[in-house]
């Protein structure tokens, strides 16, 4: 009986076997990708579609049914961002129609690069802007090619349209590269072939006029159509697709939402209504909608009496046409958060995104795991050169693209934390083509950039509106010169209030003062008298701004700190720029400049113990500002560039400039410092670059030249600030001593940043009532506020700076309940007396 029944066992298993190792292989068996597009269905349009990126964004387009490329430049291409040639052993194919568009003034090719990878990361981001892979294709000169070799082509062929065809096959794990060279009839004109020396992975890239040959600028257009990729070998990676929806920016303060969706320049035809919808009760929900604007292409809601202690899902929704030409719903979802009450609130401080960092990985894992609450994005956003192409300045429809292309890089990089927290975002200098901006209030520059804005109103307000459509309204948005837009403002979250503000945009023209040979911004030794450049009429923040900043330090219901967002540090804190012995005496594009509206800014912030952050100077620093005495104003930190691209150092102890009151932790570099407008600056920590000279890899370079990030705690329990500098390969989750740059963390007082020294002080205030009331100290004699200010608990010596009588205003904004002291007589020895209140 065993026996049969071991015999019936065996004869069961055996086909048993046979059946599950035939499922194993046939599920094992590689799928068969196959993909075509013929773009047929697709309008005209200059965003390709989400399967795609162009590069530059503007000189691709779909027209008639095709591809067309128009660009100037060598190595303009298009990316195929979902399907991937992966690690897997696998067969794959791809074919391409192209032909002649137009023969520019020198010769070129165009063809496919395949494999394409950065040397970093293998991100498709990434290999967009900064991979290589094996180039085949033909060249005008006559010849076609497939890596390094080459085949003359008949005399006679045909550019006006052909195909080329590459086929990828392994035998005994060798891959073998075929490449088929087709005329318009199909006939076979020239086949190549090749086995790589390593591994072929990453994206696929048709290019328009690559570098090869004696190929150039202005080199020969192509259009591009039929693209078909096939085979086992290919992955689909959809989460590389890029669009419509590009990426979300967000505030909320004072319970007000503001949201901008950034979208692609679509076709004419197409739809331009976009829904904002919120998840309530697991259903979703329209609740606004808004058209994408013509030049600035994106969409702004705002929704007032929003809920801020509720956490709510939401997304935004746009029909389009797809990259298959098919009608489809796009939705992009993120997170409103709830606004922190209860706990110290954690600031992400980024600016100058100099493109070779891109797309930032290393930086941006560690931002994430830093969990920032809310992020500044101070300026510089974009630069000239990003994406690895010059701008255009005109036409103006042609320059609003450039621009865009080279945003659209910021949102790629960064678009999946913006969706999530909140986002402070302002332009800068180069955000608008300028390699420094000195304003003027909006006043055109046709002569040149050192007096003005080069660019036309029209496109700096796409700058604007791109940057700023989602802060909270302007506090004026009467336009400038030439009809200019604004955006100044307030924002309150956390319980921090935020101003907001441009020190580009009223700034005055070094041209007012130069009355030297050299570039009318570097002072490249000492003026004999400072005067000449400290001009009644100069100015920095401009008298409107200023008037902003008298109104916001008054403004303290629901706040406990205050803190002012600009681009650039209101000090001159750099001794060299651009290269290690490029000395420059003094910058007039540094906030140290002009020094009399500098000094009259950090008079009005001191008054509201504000602290400042800025960027710009891709050199972080953490100063303490002084007006009449060293440290008697507040402290300012500069953070890191993401990446920096123009070096600058502060290296004051190798070139003699005195020192005094060097901190404790006695870095070299640091303590009390006149700069070269008088100045007086306590510099606590400088962030210097290294020698970058050798080195090639993009992420090594960003950290040698101490880029990075910055992280702001404020603990408005404790009224504390602590201030981190993280470089840009640091380890955030595991420290050590040189992930930060030298001198931080730091953690300072929200009280020093009112450093002026008592002359006096008035009775020490006992308050009977809720803690934590508004304080504003007034001088009888002047009519001014010396300063006003949330104290921390029920009891409070108000210090006070001459021998004047002073009354002072005590109370709770958030009720209106308020009391008045007058004639306050000034006491020689702190807590001499004591005036009790009672609510």
């Amino acid at each position: 009986m065993n026996k049969n029944m071991n015999y019936k066992v065996r004869s069961f298993i055996g086909p048993l076997t046979l059946l599950i190792l035939f499922l194993t292989v046939f599920a094992c068996k590689p799928k068969e990708l196959t993909v075509t597009y013929n773009f047929n269905r697709i309008p005209d349009r200059i965003w390709i579609g989400e399967d795609f990126w162009t590069v530059p964004v503007e000189d691709w387009q779909v027209k008639r049914g095709r591809i067309e490329c128009n660009s100037n430049i060598q190595n303009a291409s298009f990316s195929i961002l979902p399907y991937v040639l992966g690690k897997r052993k696998g067969d794959f194919r791809i074919s391409v129609n192209m032909g002649l568009l137009a023969e520019g003034t020198s010769k070129g090719s165009t063809g496919i690069s395949l494999g394409v990878e950065a040397r970093e990361e293998k991100d498709t981001r990434a290999a967009v802007y900064f991979g290589s892979g094996i180039n085949m294709g033909i060249n005008t000169e006559g010849y076609a090619f497939l890596g390094m070799s080459t085949k003359h082509l008949p005399e006679n062929f045909d550019f006006s349209e052909f195909n080329i065809e590459v086929k990828g096959k392994y035998s005994s794990g060798i891959l073998t590269l075929e490449m088929v060279l087709s005329d318009k009839e199909g006939n076979r004109v020239v086949d190549l072939s090749m086995e790589p020396d390593s591994e072929v992975t990453g994206i696929i890239q048709l290019k328009n006029n690559m570098q090869t040959g004696k190929s150039g600028i202005d080199g020969p257009k192509f259009w591009f159509d039929d693209l078909a990729v096939e085979g086992s070998k290919f992955e689909n990676r959809p989460g590389n697709r890029f669009g419509p929806v590009f990426w979300t920016m967000y505030t909320l303060s004072n319970n007000i939402l503001k949201l901008s969706a950034q979208l692609p320049p679509v076709g004419d035809s197409e739809n331009k209504i976009v829904e904002l919808q919120l998840l309530d009760n697991g259903k979703w929900t329209s609740v606004a909608s808004g058209v994408i604007e013509d030049d600035a292409r994106n969409v702004t809601f705002k929704m007032i009496g929003w809920d801020s202690q509720k956490e709510t899902n939401y997304r935004v929704s746009y029909e389009y046409i797809n990259s298959s030409g098919e009608n489809q719903v796009a939705h992009y979802d993120g997170i409103i958060q709830k606004e922190p009450s209860d706990r110290p609130l954690r600031f992400g401080a980024l600016t100058c995104q100099f493109h070779y960092g891109f797309p930032y990985s290393p930086l941006v894992k560690n931002l994430r795991l830093s969990r920032p609450d809310i992020l500044y994005f101070s300026g510089d956003q974009i630069y000239e050169q990003n994406g690895g192409y010059p701008i255009k300045r005109q036409p103006e429809d042609m320059a609003i693209l450039n621009y865009l292309g080279k945003w659209y890089m910021f949102g790629w990089a960064f678009g999946d934390l913006m969706r999530n927290i909140p986002t402070i975002c302002t332009p800068d200098d180069h955000d608008v083509f300028h390699g420094n901006l000195w304003g003027e209030e909006g006043m055109a520059a046709p002569e040149g950039p050192t007096k003005g804005f080069v660019q036309t109103v029209r496109f700096v307000d796409v700058v604007n509106h791109t940057n700023c459509a989602h802060l909270p309204d302007p506090y004026d948005p009467t336009p400038i010169d030439q009809g200019m837009s604004v955006w100044y403002t307030s924002l309150n979250y956390g319980r921090v209030s935020f101003a907001i503000i441009s020190d580009r945009i009223f700034k005055s023209s070094p041209t007012r003062v130069a009355a030297w040979e050299t570039r009318p911004d570097h002072i490249l030794k000492p003026l004999e008298d400072l005067k000449t450049i400290d001009k009644p009429e100069l100015q920095m923040l401009g008298k409107r701004q200023e008037g902003f900043l008298e109104e916001w330090i008054r403004e303290w219901k629901d706040v406990d700190m205050k803190v002012l967002l600009s681009q650039t540090l209101f000090a001159n804190v750099a001794t060299h720029h651009g290269t290690w012995d490029g000395y420059v005496y003094g910058d007039l594009d540094s906030g140290g400049w002009p020094k009399t509206p500098r000094d009259r800014a950090l008079g009005i912030m001191r008054k509201g113990f504000v602290f400042h952050i800025a960027g710009d100077q891709h050199l972080p620093s953490l100063t303490q500002y002084g007006i009449d005495n060293y440290r008697d104003a507040g402290w300012c930190f500069i953070n890191p560039a993401i990446t920096v691209g123009y070096s600058r150092w502060f290296r004051p102890d190798e070139i003699g400039i005195p020192v005094s009151n060097r901190p404790a932790h006695g870095f070299p570099n640091t303590g009390e410092y006149k700069d070269a407008f008088g100045n007086l600056n306590y510099v606590y920590a400088i962030g210097n670059p290294g020698n970058y000279s050798n080195v090639s890899n993009r992420y090594e370079l960003a950290q040698i030249k101490s880029s990075g990030f910055g992280m702001v705690i404020f603990n408005t329990a404790d009224r504390n600030i602590t201030i981190e500098s993280w470089r840009f390969l640091a380890d955030v989750t595991n420290p050590d001593t040189d992930d930060q740059h030298p001198g931080w963390p730091v953690t300072i007082s929200q009280f020093d940043n009112y450093g002026r020294e008592a002359r006096a002080w008035l009775p020490t205030l006992k308050i009977k009532g809720d803690p934590d009331p508004v304080v504003e100290v007034i001088n009888q004699t002047t009519g001014e506020t010396e300063y006003m200010v949330r104290i921390r608990g029920n009891e409070f010596i108000p210090k006070i700076f001459s021998e004047d009588i002073f009354t002072i205003q005590v109370g709770y904004p958030e009720t209106g309940l308020m009391k008045n002291f007058e004639n306050l007589k000034p006491l020689s020895v702190m807590g001499q007396k004591t005036l009790d209140i009672e609510f």
